[in-house]
């Protein structure tokens, strides 16, 4: 992480929070399809970047996703059936999915979008509900 990613987790952290991990994810420049005018392509000029991605971070108590280009943050707090989906892809990246806002008419996935080694985070990410559950004291 950067300095200035390092400098929004902490902002974002509540006091005495500390992350069991942190990770990015979205839409990473590399990947992103190339978008652009007819004259851009004819001359070939830079397509423009794409978004620089989303800083995630899972706590004792919460995941957050904080969009790196500033923006409006997520939270979603660490219960039973957070997990709606896990989609994993031929690389070992993929989403874990929480819930779905519609855009413009499309069901969008939100969540840890576009995270390398998924499996392992969702693996942390259930130690870290079921710590979070037997914690609780409305567990049984």
């Amino acid at each position: 992480m950067s300095p200035a990613e390092q400098q929004m987790l902490a902002a974002a952290l509540r006091e005495g929070e500390t992350p069991l991990w942190t990770g990015k994810g979205g839409a990473a420049a590399a990947s992103a399809p190339q978008k652009g005018g007819l004259l851009s392509r004819l001359f070939r000029k830079p397509a423009p970047a794409a978004p620089a991605g989303v800083l995630y971070a899972i706590t004792p108590k919460r995941v957050l996703a904080l969009p790196v280009q500033g923006g409006g943050a997520q939270e979603w707090f660490l219960m039973l059936g957070l997990v709606q989906a896990v989609n994993e892809r031929p690389d070992g990246s993929g989403d874990i999915v929480f819930d779905f806002d519609e855009v413009n008419g499309t069901k969008v996935p939100g969540g840890l979008i576009g995270i390398p080694n998924v499996a392992q985070v969702r693996n942390l990410l259930n130690d870290a509900i079921d710590a979070a559950y037997q914690a609780s004291p409305w567990s049984v």
